[in-house]
């Protein structure tokens, strides 16, 4: 038996590692300003792209897709580790960015500014009407932080974050932790 279980036991892991990896490969990726991706099981939090820059990507893929080209209707600002994107017609808040940390990329929001230029499911989030219409777009959050000046639904483990705050809605991916 301890031959055989231990046989059986090694197969059922390698299955189920192969069930992950084809998981993770069938997810798609998902550029925020073009992907019409209705289903967030659809893409993980490193697929995601903001005009090309994902969770990872280095600072000169930073500096050549945000800095250095020109984006129609977008503003870049370089705020300490910060790349900010604005809408020229209104600049006074950013609409989207990302964070630089150790050369790398950890950190992606867009807010409702963005929302002209978003497509699929953030498109209807953040033009939505509050927490509940996320929760029917996006299914039911893994876990909630509340206070009272906001709220976060946390998604994929928490590298996905929908934050309420007053009449704002923030959507964030991070590295995790």
């Amino acid at each position: 038996m301890g031959v055989r279980g231990g046989g059986m036991g090694l197969i059922a892991w390698v299955c189920s590692l192969v069930f992950l990896l084809s998981a993770s490969a069938n997810a798609e990726q998902y550029e925020l300003t073009e992907s019409e991706v209705m289903d967030v099981a659809k893409f993980n939090t490193a697929d995601v792209a903001l005009f090309g820059i994902k969770i990872g990507d280095s600072e000169a893929k930073v500096k050549s897709n945000l800095i250095k080209i020109k984006i129609p209707g977008v503003k870049v600002e370089v705020q300490d580790v910060f790349v900010m994107l604005y809408d020229k017609r209104s600049p006074s808040n950013a609409m989207a960015g990302v964070r630089l940390m150790d050369g790398k990329v950890d950190y992606i929001f867009i807010t409702q500014r963005f929302a002209h230029l978003a497509a699929g499911v953030f498109r209807l989030v953040l033009r939505g009407d509050g927490i509940e219409e996320t929760r029917k777009l996006l299914g039911k959050e893994e876990f909630t932080e509340d206070s009272t000046t906001f709220t976060r639904l946390n998604y994929k483990g928490g590298t996905m974050v929908i934050l309420f705050s007053g009449r704002d809605i923030t959507v964030e991916f991070n590295a995790g932790v």
